[in-house]
């Protein structure tokens, strides 16, 4: 396996493979099944941080995270416009990090804004993954 790419700004103790352009972390989701984690963030963040540092290495999260999505560190100070319209998305968006999830389509599927819980940003992570009931 190929080395990690880390997080452009936060150590996140070697846990996730950090893409920073949209169009690839579509692709790598379309290769491996995955959904894409996006982290909308900037450097200066304290709560961005906290997510990255903090809240994703966590053994239970990181696990969740690595089985089934494709992380991907976005600059709201530089946006991709795909990335900036999927923020868009986001209810009441007003404080960093936007957290958001997209399928490999690049389609919204959910996100928040501003300080993440470890154990909802966990339940959150199981349900994206949950084969749909019907």
């Amino acid at each position: 396996m190929s080395a990690l790419r880390p997080h452009p700004h936060f150590d996140d103790r070697s846990t996730l493979d950090w893409h920073s352009d949209w169009r690839t972390a579509l692709r790598a989701a379309r290769e491996q099944n995955k959904l894409v984690f996006v982290e909308f963030g900037r450097e200066q963040c304290s709560q961005c941080r906290a997510l990255v540092q903090s809240v994703v290495p966590r053994p239970e999260i990181a696990a969740l995270l690595r089985a089934g999505f494709v992380a991907l560190a976005a600059d709201c100070d530089a946006p991709e416009p795909e990335v900036e319209e999927l923020a868009m998305q986001v209810p009441d968006a007003s404080m960093l990090p936007f957290v958001m999830f997209a399928d490999a389509d690049g389609r919204y599927l959910e996100g928040s804004s501003g300080a993440v819980h470890p154990r909802l940003f966990e339940a959150t992570l199981k349900r994206l993954r949950e084969p749909a009931s019907g």
